[in-house]
């Protein structure tokens, strides 16, 4: 008997991209920061502390896969979030951290 599987094989192969993406510790950190607000590259580079051009490449891979969106006001382009599903990621994400520390009292 074959195991049967939920998930559709092309859902599984694009949500891979994703979760490869976001396996880098400062994407991750872009992301939650984008989660409630759009920001600019500089306020972005500030707050996770990389150079423009490091955070520049993340936004970019980013952008590419539809986690992010961006606009462009004058000179300053805003990064948004593009994707439900990442935002679905990280309230699982957050509710799991909130479960680890219940646990742990």
């Amino acid at each position: 008997m074959e195991p049967t599987t939920v998930l559709d094989v092309n859902f599984v192969k694009d949500v891979s991209k994703v979760i490869k993406c976001l396996g880098h510790p400062d994407r991750l950190r872009i992301v939650e920061l984008l989660r409630s607000t759009p920001m600019k590259v500089k306020d972005i580079q500030a707050m996770v502390g990389l150079t423009q051009a490091v955070t520049s490449q993340h936004l970019r891979q980013m952008y590419h896969l539809g986690i992010l969106r961006s606009t462009r006001e004058g000179q300053n382009v805003i990064y948004s979030m593009g994707s439900p599903l990442v935002l679905r990621m990280l309230h699982c994400l957050e509710e799991t951290q909130n479960m680890l520390k219940e646990d742990l009292r």
